[in-house]
């Protein structure tokens, strides 16, 4: 996801769910492949962790996608929180196998928040 816009439109319409190492807002899409994009507040720290956090995401994200090839029919914005550093990728992984899990679950696609 590169696109201002798109970061907006999830954080306005999506879902959320939060887990130790980040929150995920989504939203389901029909007409296109789904995109993923990832941001870092500076609160989590300065550039060097900011750019950290968002490896170790992208990581995540890369092994999931070397295993799966079905089409993606979400947008996702993934936003680090401070824990994403002390998970270890094992965590990081099945926190994102997890919340795809929920998004398969979760038809009912109203602007609330899910807590895990």
């Amino acid at each position: 996801m590169k696109a201002r816009k798109d970061y907006v439109r999830l954080s306005r319409t999506g879902k959320r769910f939060f887990f130790e190492g980040f929150i995920a807002q989504a939203l389901p899409i029909s007409d296109r492949v789904g995109m993923i994009g990832i941001t870092v507040t500076k609160k989590l720290g300065g550039s060097v962790l900011r750019h950290r956090a968002k490896r170790r995401l992208r990581e995540t994200i890369r092994l999931w996608n070397k295993e799966n090839t079905f089409p993606f029919a979400y947008d996702i914005v993934l936003v680090a929180r401070s824990k994403v550093f002390d998970l270890d990728f094992i965590n990081l992984r099945d926190q994102w196998a997890e919340m795809l899990k929920k998004l398969e679950k979760n038809r009912d696609w109203t602007h609330e928040t899910i807590r895990h």
